[in-house]
C-alpha cells in the first residue's frame, strides 16, 4: 500500500527534470496535469515510506539551484484497489527504514519553539514533579512526566548534530536551557517555601550515584529516537525521556532552595548525565537507522558525523567514570 503521497508545484519548464527523478516508480503511481493557464504545473506521485527519501534526495539534487516550485508529502490512509503483489506488501511491510528526513525534521522542529506555552509547561511539570517527590506520590511524578515538554530540544539536537545543521543546533540550545532553566528556578521557589524533612523522595539524592543512573537515559533516548524516527510521536515518547530528566531536575531546584547543597550536587550531576546520555542514545539510533545528510559520501560530511558521535560517547565514558568513582565513595557527589 502507498502511504505517502508527493505533490509538486512547479514550472512548464521543470517538469521533465522533476518525473525524471520519478521514472523508477509505476507509471499509474504518478501524473502531471497543469493547474491553470499560467505555466504552472501540478505532479502527483504515491509511493511507500521506505522510498520516500530516495526520491526526495533526487528532486532535491535536481533542482538543486533552482527557484519557482514546491514540494509537500501528505501521508495516507487507505488505498482502493487494493494491491495484489504482496511480495512488494511484505517488502514494505518488513522494511525498517526510518521516515525521511524532511519529515522527521518537520516532527522534532515543532517541538523546539521557544514559546511562553513551552516554558509554563516545564514550568508546572517540574512543580508537579517536586509536589510528588516531597509527598512520596509515585503518580504525582508520573503524571509530571506526561506533560513535561522537555524531549522536542534534546531529540532536536542530537538529530541537528546528525544532519549537521547548525541553526537548529543552536535553537535546539537555546529551547533545552530556557526550560531547564525555568525549571530550577520553579523547583527552587517550592524549596524556599515548602519545608521538608529526611523522609521524602528527595533523600535518594544522599546516596551515592551507580551506573543505572547511565543506564536509564541511555535506553529511554534510543526508544524515544527510534519511535521519532518511525514517526510514532505519541505523548509516551516524552514520558519516556522525562522518566529520567524530570525527577532529578524538580529535586535539583528544591535541594537548592533548601540549601542543601550536597545532595542538590547530586541531583544536578544526574541531570547532566541524562542529557549526555539520551544525546548520545538518539545520536546511534539515527546513524542506524540511516538518517544522514543528502551529500553524506562526502568526506567532510563523514568525518563530521563520526567525529560528532565520538565526542558524544567521550562524553558519557567520562560521566559513566565518574560515576563509578562517586559509587565507590571517591567524589563529593557519592556520599
Amino acid at each position: 500500500m502507498s502511504d505517502r503521497l508527493i505533490q509538486i508545484v512547479t514550472a512548464k519548464e521543470h517538469v521533465e527534470t522533476i518525473t525524471g527523478c520519478l521514472k523508477d516508480l509505476p507509471e499509474e503511481h504518478w501524473y502531471c496535469f497543469p493547474s491553470g493557464e499560467d505555466d504552472r504545473q501540478v505532479i502527483i506521485a504515491s509511493l511507500d515510506h521506505v522510498d520516500m527519501q530516495d526520491v526526495l534526495d533526487a528532486i532535491s539534487e535536481a533542482m538543486d539551484g533552482r527557484e519557482g516550485w514546491t514540494l509537500h508529502t501528505l501521508p495516507t490512509e487507505a488505498r482502493l484497489p487494493k494491491a495484489e503483489d504482496e511480495e512488494e506488501e511484505e517488502r514494505v511491510a518488513q522494511a525498517e527504514n526510518a521516515n525521511a528526513r524532511e519529515e522527521i525534521y518537520s516532527d522534532i522542529r515543532q517541538g523546539t519553539a521557544l514559546t511562553v506555552d513551552y516554558l509554563v509547561m516545564t514550568g508546572l511539570a517540574t512543580v508537579v514533579a517536586a509536589i510528588g517527590l516531597l509527598q512520596d506520590q509515585v503518580a504525582v511524578v508520573i503524571g509530571a512526566m506526561v506533560i513535561a515538554p522537555l524531549l522536542g530540544p534534546i531529540l532536536a539536537f542530537a538529530f541537528a548534530t546528525t544532519l549537521g545543521t547548525v541553526p537548529l543546533m543552536w535553537i535546539a540550545l537555546r529551547a533545552l536551557g530556557a526550560g531547564l532553566g525555568v525549571g530550577v528556578v520553579a523547583g527552587v521557589i517550592l524549596g524556599f517555601i515548602v519545608p521538608f524533612n529526611g523522609e521524602s523522595s528527595l533523600m535518594a539524592y544522599d546516596g551515592s550515584l551507580t551506573l543505572m543512573t547511565v543506564a536509564l537515559p541511555l535506553a529511554s533516548g534510543a526508544a524515544a529516537a527510534l519511535m521519532v524516527a518511525g514517526g510514532q510521536t505519541s505523548g509516551l515518547v516524552g514520558v519516556m525521556v522525562a522518566a529520567a530528566l524530570l525527577p532529578p531536575l524538580a529535586a535539583f531546584g528544591l535541594l537548592l532552595g533548601n540549601g542543601s547543597y550536597v545532595p542538590a550536587v547530586r541531583a544536578l550531576a544526574t541531570v547532566v548525565i541524562n542529557i549526555a546520555a539520551i544525546n548520545l542514545a538518539a545520536l546511534v539510533v539515527f546513524r542506524v537507522k540511516g538518517i544522514r545528510p543528502r551529500d553524506f559520501e562526502t568526506e567532510e560530511h563523514q568525518t563530521s558525523i563520526r567525529t560528532s558521535l565520538a565526542i558524544a560517547a567521550a562524553v558519557v565514558a567520562l560521566l559513566a567514570l565518574a560515576v563509578y568513582a562517586a559509587e565507590h565513595g571517591w567524589l563529593l557527589f557519592g556520599g
